[in-house]
């Protein structure tokens, strides 16, 4: 069956589906006025979302009733495009459902968690009357969605002034930085799935023919086995994310300065800032960058992501006109170890086992714990595939990974060293011997620089991207709430955490 066109009595275009309505055949516009007028909303939504709207005649009405709201409309099939898009542009933006697409994976990436967990949800009753079952898994989509953004918000408003506070002592402790040139080198990264040591031999054989940048958990595992990475790149701004970073054995072994991309929110151990060079990485969300520039350190730009290893593809994509390669990136569970040894956590989980809580009862729990996130960022990888497949491929050798990763290659080292080295320039330059390293900046002394932390915080904490970056869940409220009773309340409370936060950092700055 097709959608059947036809004139209303006031003129207007109406349709119907196998002879039942989807708008009024006498005056369609006034149908769609009453539809908002009888929607109930206890809070200012950020988005609003219509399920079915056919020919959107509510669109017009829902812009009066919510003006800063964005408004999307979901239709039930990639099949009814050329039926309803004439309406696209009476939206912001628009989706066609695909049962065969990661639909809660799109909604999270375009709209981001905020205004996911600040929306509203209709159906046109006329439409879900026609397709339920479609109307159900649409919702069941949002549904899942909103409870991985609400999971993202809840973890931003438990770790944000941790985030903050790192980002005030990388400003403050940092010792030397420099930037990277943009080359036309192949560049390949290194994460720690277990597939990452197929790749050891290989890595070590065509080690001059790219640069490598090893992702913080790979760091030490590529070490101990005498490869030195071109860059290390560490975002993670939790306490055990220091651990990657700190390895033992490096003096002995007598490793050179390293390179290390860190993130302002990262988690360092203070002798990295002592004893090596850093690249400081920048997200474009958040206050990292007003800090940065106060202080005059120079940056780089990155892409915020759930993974440290979509942050370090993404910033890969920027260095290079060339192809980058990702070996060790499995996004699967594993038996046994979860990651290629040594890892830094493994070595701390070790210390707690025992004769009843061996070490292969936590492996196998450790299989099962890890699925969640693991399926999130391999999603997020899936989601993005057709953007990245061009340049960005997956690289072992012939490891059989669990998952594939959308449009995106996997290609084994045969195939790589067919495309990089056999009659190419790469093959004839040393890659370890390319300086892509600008020139070291100078920087202000340490006192001088905590000085204007301090200075600088004082002026934006009641700024908007303050709020909404040290506090998101408090910053999100205060954008919903109506009642003027309520949002002096919030407000006061929001101004206590923020007193308790300023006398907190003058601590940390030693003022």
């Amino acid at each position: 069956m097709t959608f059947d066109f036809k004139d209303a009595r006031n003129g207007a275009k109406t349709c119907s589906y196998n002879g039942k309505f989807l708008h009024s055949a006498y005056n369609p516009q006034s149908e769609g006025e009453k539809f908002v007028q009888n929607l109930k909303a206890d809070f200012l939504p950020s988005l609003v979302i219509i399920i079915g709207p056919a020919l959107s005649y509510c669109a017009t009405y829902l812009r009066k009733r919510f003006p800063k709201a964005t408004l999307c409309a979901i239709h039930f099939s990639e099949k009814f495009k050329n039926d309803f898009s004439e309406t696209d542009a009476l939206r912001d933006k628009v989706f066609y459902y695909s049962e065969n697409s990661n639909f809660a994976e799109s909604l999270l990436f375009y709209f981001g968690e905020e205004k996911l967990c600040s929306c509203i949800i209709f159906d046109w009753i006329a439409s879900r009357n026609i397709f339920p079952e479609k109307s159900d898994k649409i919702w069941l989509e949002l549904k899942s969605a909103i409870l991985k953004s609400r999971d993202i918000i809840g973890t931003r408003s438990y770790f944000s002034k941790r985030w903050l506070k790192n980002t005030l002592i990388f400003c403050a402790e940092i010792k030397k930085c420099a930037l990277l040139q943009k080359t036309d080198l192949p560049i390949i990264i290194c994460a720690s799935g277990p597939s990452l040591k197929s790749s050891i031999s290989k890595i070590k054989e065509y080690r001059k023919s790219f640069f490598l940048i090893a992702v913080s958990s790979a760091y030490r595992p590529l070490l101990e086995n005498g490869i030195k990475p071109d860059l290390v790149i560490s975002t993670d701004g939790g306490y055990w994310a220091k651990m990657h970073l700190n390895y033992p054995g490096k003096k002995k072994s007598k490793i050179a300065e390293d390179f290390f991309a860190l993130s302002t929110e990262s988690a360092v151990p203070k002798n990295i800032f002592e004893e090596n060079l850093i690249l400081p990485l920048c997200y474009d969300d958040g206050i990292g960058s007003i800090f940065l520039k106060s202080c005059g350190i120079p940056y780089m730009p990155a892409a915020r992501n759930g993974t440290v290893s979509g942050t370090a593809l993404e910033f890969a994509l920027s260095l290079t006109s060339g192809k980058i390669y990702f070996c060790g990136l499995d996004l699967a569970p594993a038996k046994g170890f979860q990651h290629t040894q040594p890892n830094a956590l493994e070595g701390n989980s070790a210390k707690s086992d025992f004769r009843i809580k061996n070490k292969e009862s936590r492996l196998a729990a450790s299989q099962f714990s890890s699925n969640g996130s693991l399926e999130i960022y391999r999603n997020w990888f899936i989601t993005n595939s057709k953007k990245f497949c061009e340049r960005f491929f997956r690289l072992s050798d012939d490891f059989s990974f669990a998952y594939t990763l959308g449009k995106i290659k996997d290609l084994n080292w045969n195939q790589f060293k067919e495309s990089e080295l056999k009659g190419s320039k790469t093959a004839e330059r040393d890659a370890t011997k390319i300086n892509l390293k600008k020139e070291v900046a100078i920087l202000k002394s340490t006192d001088e620089r905590k000085k204007l932390l301090l200075k600088t915080v004082k002026q934006n904490i009641d700024s908007e991207i303050f709020e909404n970056d040290v506090f998101p869940m408090e910053a999100m409220l205060l954008r919903r709430e109506v009642l003027e009773e309520n949002l002096t309340a919030a407000k006061k409370r929001l101004n206590e955490k923020k007193a308790e936060l300023l006398k907190e950092i003058e601590r940390i700055l030693k003022f």
